[in-house]
């Protein structure tokens, strides 16, 4: 059975490679194909295929399963062609954005508890107003990188804010405050939510990144999760700026004690049911997910980020594992007909 790997890279990445050897001894084979390289005229595609240990070019009819990277989603003519002849994993409708995704847990009865006070800001009044209400809040863009471009907001006193952003802090007026935010708030589109202190014992953030892959049987199941703290920042655990990664356990263990086990447990309850949750609202069965997820000092746990494409660098040969399990589910499970030419 010939399945695609859909990704936006010209040259296949070391996961690809890894799928691809692991899912020969299922017997599937892998083509590696870019947006660019459908032919919609004949309902084929030039791609790559892993032989031995070379990549080779060949042109094949479309596979009729395509594991799509939410990179190439960009691609929206290919795309919406190639919903017409293949299934996709990923195929960019009701996706939802960091704003969505706490309205969907706010309104879920038994996920409420995870979300966190957020709100459009499209003029400084709406950030002041959660300033009045939580005096610690957190400004960031809906459209971003994990953990990148996030400013924390204290209000000390009538006249008087501290800004933080990655690793520095300035102390600004009312007046200095809002010609800071004024601008970069009505040119991008911003949230503001209420500020969750997730914080290691020597002040710096934290957070705890679970990945989530499907698995032989079409179920969730949690590949790894590990604690990202920021050295050396003031508000968020940013890659670029400088994160240390721990081992879950090991961290939770040192922070919460006796109590470890329990935050661990719960940790893993909370990603699962947020991934069927996701599915369920976007009306859609994916086959990847990233959660980072914050917890206090009284360990409740709250949902920062929900990630379409974590990263993998760290598991690759995991989630090569899981994802060519649930090719071969795929396969078993797909009797949908599609066309081979081009209607």
């Amino acid at each position: 059975m010939l399945v695609g790997l859909m990704q936006p890279f010209k040259q296949p990445t070391d996961l690809a490679k890894q799928i691809a050897i692991q899912a020969q001894s299922k017997g599937i084979d892998i083509l590696y194909i870019n947006p660019s390289a459908v032919d919609e005229e004949d309902n084929t595609v030039s791609g790559l295929m892993l032989h031995g240990d070379t990549w080779e070019n060949v042109e094949k009819d479309l596979p009729e399963i395509i594991d799509v990277s939410v990179f190439c989603l960009k691609a929206k003519r290919k795309i919406k062609y190639l919903q017409q002849h293949a299934y996709l994993t990923e195929d960019g409708k009701h996706r939802i954005s960091k704003e969505n995704v706490q309205e969907m847990l706010h309104k879920d009865q038994q996920l409420q508890t995870y979300a966190i006070p957020t709100s459009r800001c499209k003029t400084f009044s709406i950030i002041k107003g959660f300033l009045l209400k939580y005096n610690k809040v957190v400004v960031r863009p809906i459209y971003s990188s994990p953990g990148e471009n996030i400013y924390k907001i204290e209000q000390v006193d009538t006249d008087t804010f501290v800004v933080s952003h990655q690793k520095s802090k300035v102390k600004l007026t009312l007046k200095e405050t809002f010609s800071y935010f004024q601008d970069m708030i009505s040119n991008h589109s911003y949230i503001v939510q209420k500020y969750i202190p997730s914080k290691t014992e020597q002040g710096e953030p934290f957070n705890c990144r679970i990945h989530v892959e499907k698995n032989k049987e079409g179920k969730w199941t949690i590949v790894q999760k590990y604690i990202r703290v920021g050295t050396g920042q003031l508000v968020s655990p940013n890659s670029q700026q400088g994160v240390v990664t721990f081992d879950a356990s090991m961290f939770l263990k040192l922070k919460f004690f006796e109590d470890a086990p329990a935050v661990e447990n719960h940790l893993d309850t909370m990603a699962l049911h947020i991934a069927k949750k996701i599915e369920k609202t976007r009306k859609k069965e994916l086959v990847t997910l990233g959660f980072d997820i914050g917890i206090d000092q009284d360990k409740n746990l709250f949902l920062f980020e929900a990630i379409s494409a974590p990263d993998t660098s760290l598991l690759e040969e995991k989630v090569a594992q899981l994802r060519t399990d649930y090719y071969a589910y795929l396969v078993k499970q797909h009797t949908r007909p599609f066309p081979k030419k081009h209607m």
